[in-house]
C-alpha cells in the first residue's frame, strides 16, 4: 500500500456533511480567502510573475487547506466514530416538543355587590305609619275626616243563624229629669212602652228606623242594629237582650249557645277618601275608610250583613247587596288598623292590588297633604259616672 491508502485505510468513515453545514463551511472559506487578499498588496498587473505575487498565492492556498481539514474535523465532531450520516428511521425521529398553551389571563371585574342600609321601609297600619295613603298628585272623589265620638266603642256579634248584629255605645249625659205630666193636658201621641228582659228594657224599633233598638241604660246610649225588613224581637234578637246584664255602666254579655263574636273595640278617628282608578279600561271609584288601632266593629257598625271572606290572606268580611250584586262592602285589617272598603265593578283580587299599592304615611303626611283635621265640636261636659261599657263573658 502507498502512503495516501494508508492515509484513507486509517481515516474514519464520515458521512455526508448536511447542506446546512456545507453552507456555513463555504461561507467561512469565502471569508477567510477574501480577508487574507485584503491584506496583501495589491497585485502588480505588468509583473505577475514577481517573487511577491506567488508568495501571496501560496499563503492563500494554505488558508484554503486549513479551511478544509477544520470542516472536515467539524464533520467528524458530528458523528460518533463508526456511524454514517444516514436518513433515521421513522421510529428514531424525536417528538417535538410540547410547549404549553400561554394563558392570557384578563382582569376580572369585582363581584358587585349590596351595600347593607339601615333603612326600614314603612309597614302599613303599624304605630308609626297607621294610614294608608293614596298616590300623591291623583284626584279623589271624596275626602273627609269624621272625629271619634267621646267613649263610644262597637261590638259585632254573628247569631246562630249566621245573621250579623251590631252594637254601638256613646257616652253621654245623665237624663234630664222628666217633668211632672199635667193631667189636665190630653194627648194622642201614643208611647211605645219598653219590652222587659231579665235584666234589661229594651225601646222597640219605630218605623223611621227599623231594625234599630236601643237599651235604657242609666247614661249615655246604647243601640242594638238588625237588617231592616227582619221581624222585630225575632228569637235571635230576644235571646240577645236576654243574656246582657248592666252593673256599674258596664254591659256584660254572656253570648248563648251558637253566638261568636267577630269583633269589638273603641272608636276612633275616621279617615275617608274616594280613589279613582281604571279597571279592565273603566273607571272605578274605591272608597276607603280607615280607623287606626281600631276594630272591625267600628268600621260596620251598620245594619248590613256580612259573611266570611279572605283579603291578602287574611280573615275579612264581605257585605253583597242583593239587590246590586255588583256593588260590596269589605271589613277587613291593615296591620293594626281597621279598613271600610266600598266599590263596584271590581274584584276582590282587583280591589287587593289597589290597596297594596296605597302608600304607608301618619296623620301629620295627611294633615301635609290634605290640611288639619277638623275641630273636635263636642266638648266632654260628660257628667255622669256609670258610662256604658262592652264585655264579654
Amino acid at each position: 500500500m502507498n502512503p495516501v491508502q494508508i492515509v484513507e485505510a486509517a481515516r474514519p468513515e464520515v458521512g455526508t456533511m448536511p447542506p446546512i453545514d456545507r453552507r456555513h463551511l463555504r461561507e467561512r472559506i469565502f471569508d477567510a480567502a477574501m480577508r487574507a487578499q485584503s491584506e496583501l498588496s495589491p497585485v502588480d498587473l505588468a509583473s505577475p510573475n514577481t517573487r511577491a505575487s506567488n508568495a501571496a498565492r501560496l499563503a492563500a492556498l494554505a488558508l484554503l487547506g486549513l479551511a478544509a481539514v477544520g470542516g472536515l474535523a467539524y464533520s467528524a465532531s458530528r458523528e460518533t466514530p463508526g456511524s454514517r450520516a444516514t436518513a433515521p428511521s421513522a421510529t428514531d425521529v424525536a417528538p417535538s416538543p410540547t410547549l404549553e398553551p400561554t394563558v392570557n389571563t384578563v382582569a376580572q371585574a369585582p363581584l358587585l355587590t349590596t351595600a347593607t342600609t339601615t333603612t326600614t321601609p314603612p309597614i302599613p297600619g303599624s304605630g308609626d305609619t297607621p294610614l294608608l295613603l293614596p298616590p300623591e298628585r291623583n284626584r279623589l272623589d271624596e275626602l273627609a275626616v269624621v272625629r271619634a265620638p267621646l267613649g263610644g266603642s262597637a261590638l259585632l256579634l254573628r247569631a246562630p243563624d249566621l245573621s250579623t248584629i251590631s252594637l254601638i255605645e256613646v257616652d253621654g249625659l245623665a237624663p234630664a229629669e222628666e217633668p211632672e205630666p199635667d193631667p189636665s193636658a190630653s194627648s194622642t201621641t201614643t208611647t211605645v212602652p219598653p219590652r222587659q228582659y231579665a235584666a234589661v228594657s229594651v225601646i222597640p224599633p219605630d218605623e223611621d228606623t227599623p231594625g234599630q233598638y236601643s237599651v235604657e241604660v242609666a247614661c249615655g246610649s246604647v243601640s242594638v242594629l238588625d237588617t231592616a225588613g227582619r221581624p222585630a224581637f225575632r228569637p235571635e234578637i230576644d235571646a240577645l237582650f236576654n243574656s246582657m246584664r248592666i252593673t256599674d255602666g258596664v254591659i256584660n254579655i254572656d253570648l248563648p249557645d251558637g253566638w261568636a263574636a267577630i269583633s269589638g273595640g273603641r272608636s276612633t278617628d275616621e279617615f275617608v277618601f274616594g280613589l279613582p282608578v281604571e279597571i279592565g279600561n273603566q273607571q272605578v271609584t274605591i272608597m276607603v275608610a280607615q280607623y287606626p288601632d281600631g276594630s272591625l266593629a267600628v268600621a260596620g257598625n251598620d245594619q248590613r250583613q256580612y259573611e266570611p271572606a279572605t283579603f291578602n290572606g287574611q280573615q275579612a268580611w264581605v257585605n253583597r247587596d242583593p239587590e246590586d250584586p255588583a256593588a260590596f262592602t269589605l271589613l277587613a285589617t291593615v296591620g293594626t288598623t281597621a279598613i271600610r272598603v266600598s266599590a263596584r265593578d271590581i274584584s276582590l283580587a282587583e280591589t287587593e292590588e289597589v290597596i297594596n299599592g296605597l302608600t304607608p304615611g301618619d296623620v301629620d303626611e295627611w294633615i301635609n297633604r290634605f290640611g288639619s283635621l277638623p275641630v273636635d265640636l263636642d266638648p266632654d261636659i260628660r257628667s255622669c259616672t256609670d258610662q256604658p261599657e262592652f264585655n264579654i263573658v
